[in-house]
């Protein structure tokens, strides 16, 4: 099991290095009129659209740190959890609408890639701490607000959601 462990983090770190490498590119690529051109993505420019990228990556953290609370109880509390945010969606789609909105504005470029830098650090650093123990809990997610999300959805996986999501 230790070693099973061990691969798991390699694995994931290898991946989410290569995102990292990858957004970065993405960043640089961008020309500075490009920034606030649309995207291929409607209703987004460039500059936002990378800006919702970031939003997976900060959201790993804090969704870790659920899963592994609600590893520990019955599955039926984060069934009711995941069901309480699939009713808010709406809710959730107008802040994921509306922040990359004014993230791009306030921090711009160089300040989505410091934050992207923190944020990527930390998750590795979070990664690190996974003790072997909880690679196996699980929590429902509400799959309403990204199909990348599953129910139920173990730390692996929620790892991965970002380098996806990307």
């Amino acid at each position: 099991m230790r070693s099973d462990v061990g691969s798991r983090r390699t694995l994931l770190r290898s991946e989410l290095e290569a995102a990292r490498d990858e957004f970065l590119a993405m960043a640089a690529s961008i020309s500075d009129r490009a920034w606030t051109e649309p995207s291929r993505n409607p209703g987004w420019t460039n500059g936002q659209l990378l800006f919702h990228v970031l939003l997976g990556f900060i959201l790993v953290i804090p969704l870790a740190n659920t899963l592994v609370f609600f590893g520990h109880l019955p599955a039926p509390c984060s069934r009711i959890f995941a069901g309480i945010l699939n009713f808010s969606t709406p809710l959730f789609n107008r802040v994921n609408a509306a922040g990359p909105r004014a993230g791009a504005r306030l921090l711009g470029r160089a300040g989505i890639i410091r934050q992207f830098d923190r944020v990527h650090e930390a998750i590795l650093t979070r990664l690190e701490r996974v003790r072997p123990r909880d690679w196996t809990l699980a929590m429902h997610y509400p799959t309403r607000w990204d199909p990348r999300f599953q129910t139920p959805m173990h730390l692996e996986e929620l790892f991965r959601f970002p380098v996806t999501h990307l």
